[in-house]
């Protein structure tokens, strides 16, 4: 057993605080970027400032770009448009998902992480705006259907 004198205990629990102080103040560990969610590439342009001063898109704007991320992001398994097949089998055309759910409870899983769908869909997380602009888009391609 090593025995140590007062003063070299307090210089080692001085040593020991400054360590822990060190180490708590430290600037944390960054997180590598390919390791942080990001919103799937949609070959669209953001909203610009309208000289009204107004941000939002209008809604035939709105259209454009739900049609252009489902284009972008969601044509290689759904089908998009108004008729034909989807590419992937197990993928619901966008036409027809009110048939299986309401249109507007898809905006929380899309800004979440949609995981529903077909077994092999990929999971995508939206802005809010482009989450508004595609559900706007699919709710203007609904087939009418029985309740």
């Amino acid at each position: 057993m090593i025995r140590l004198n007062h003063t070299a205990a307090y210089r080692m629990a001085g040593l020991v605080a400054a360590a822990l102080l060190m180490t708590a103040c430290a600037k944390p560990t960054p997180v590598p970027e390919e390791a942080l969610p990001v919103e799937p590439s949609l070959g669209i342009d953001v909203p610009v400032e309208r000289p009204d001063g107004e941000f939002e898109n209008t809604a035939s704007e709105k259209l454009g770009q739900g049609r252009a991320i489902a284009e972008n992001i969601c044509s290689t398994c759904h089908a998009i448009g108004l008729e034909g097949p989807s590419p992937h089998s197990d993928a619901i055309p966008f036409r027809d998902l009110s048939k299986h759910y309401p249109i507007e409870d898809l905006a929380e899983p899309l800004a979440e992480g949609i995981m529903v769908g077909h077994p092999d869909m990929p999971v995508f997380a939206f802005e809010p705006d482009h989450i508004d602009s595609l559900i706007a888009y699919i709710e203007s391609i609904q087939t009418p259907h029985e309740l």
